[in-house]
Formats: structure tokens, C-alpha cells, sequence
């Protein structure tokens, strides 16, 4: 189970002999949804590339989850944090670990934090705007102002 107070564990790439397989295959649940527009070969080489990073989400019994994230710097300078993809076998409050995507975005500079997904979701995170796209649901939710 995932504790309500999740965190994120930056991953090196390529990954950690004894973690690779396990990583691989909570991304491959990730890739595995319907309109997912990566493998989870291309999300490893976008983050070996630097374009993207590579997260372990871990509770209190370690590991549970694996997700890649990516800062997106736009031309009027906003950067914003687009989770590519979240997989993992662990049931519990993934809004906790949208949570720590959300405050490793804002530490990092970015105004929002967005991904695509599923309808459900919008139960999960109120505080997200869903909007319908050609793959499913464009979540988005803008982040406080750091001071």
C-alpha cells in the first residue's frame, strides 16, 4: 500500500540491476493503457537522453511504484511537469503520490502539473480540471506561487 505520505525517489538511467525489472514492468502497466503513446523502452531512453526523469514512488515497505515525469519550458517561460507515465501494483491513495509529483513540480519552477488519463480520475483529484481529449482525459492543475 502506498503511504499517505508518498515519496519520490529519483532513478538513474539505466537502471539499477537489482530494480530494472521490477521498474520495467510497473512502466509497462502504465504503457498498457489505452492511449499511451510511449513504450517503456522509449520512456527509459528519454530519460538515459536527460529529457525526462525517472522515479521510484516509495512507501514505508520501499518501492511500490515507478513513473517518468518530464519539465516542458514554454515560450513565454512557464514550465509546466507532464507525468508520461504512473504504474505500479500497490493500491492505496494515489493522490499521495500525485502529491509529490506536484511538490517536486513546484520545487522545480513549474506552474502546472499535467497528464492524460483515464476519467476516473477526476474522483481521485478534485483538484484537477479534466477535459476530454482523442485519448482519454486531459487533467491539469495549476500549482500555488511559491513565495
Amino acid at each position: 500500500m502506498i503511504a499517505s505520505a508518498a515519496i519520490l525517489v529519483p532513478l538513474p538511467a539505466p537502471l539499477p540491476p537489482g530494480l530494472g525489472a521490477r521498474i520495467a514492468a510497473w512502466l509497462g502497466l502504465a504503457c498498457a493503457r489505452t492511449g499511451c503513446e510511449f513504450t517503456v523502452a522509449e520512456l527509459l531512453e528519454m530519460c538515459a537522453d536527460g529529457e525526462a526523469q525517472l522515479v521510484a514512488v516509495c512507501g514505508a515497505a520501499g518501492p511500490v511504484a515507478a513513473g517518468v515525469t518530464q519539465v516542458r519550458r514554454h515560450a513565454d517561460g512557464r514550465r509546466t511537469c507532464w507525468v508520461l507515465a504512473l504504474g505500479g501494483v500497490a493500491f492505496g491513495p494515489w493522490s499521495a503520490v500525485i502529491a509529490a509529483i506536484e511538490r517536486g513540480a513546484a520545487r522545480l519552477g513549474c506552474s502546472n502539473v499535467e497528464f492524460v488519463g483515464r476519467r476516473g480520475w477526476a474522483r481521485v483529484l478534485p483538484g484537477y480540471t479534466a477535459t476530454p481529449c482523442e485519448v482519454g482525459f486531459h487533467f491539469e492543475k495549476t500549482l500555488e506561487a511559491r513565495r
